[in-house]
């Protein structure tokens, strides 16, 4: 398993459509496996900024929907 920081886009009903930095998992096979919140933290002040980097980074891959992780019901 493997994990990068993905921005993905979401529908609010009553807001619209917005967007958020997630943790995006991988399964061994390189397809999408499932996302949580995203943690902003390190050991040390140097460590935050290399996670906020990977962050920026990361955010210019192609962005992400909910929808891209639900499963084929036939697999």
């Amino acid at each position: 398993m493997s994990w990068n920081y993905r921005v993905m886009e979401f529908d609010d009903i009553d807001e619209g459509k917005y967007f958020e930095i997630k943790e995006v998992y991988y399964n061994r096979d390189g397809s999408l496996m499932g996302y949580c919140d995203a943690t902003v933290s390190g050991g040390s002040l140097s460590e935050l900024v290399d996670v906020l980097n990977m962050m920026k980074t990361d955010a210019h891959k192609s962005v992400l929907r909910p929808e891209d992780f639900k499963k084929d019901v036939s697999d």
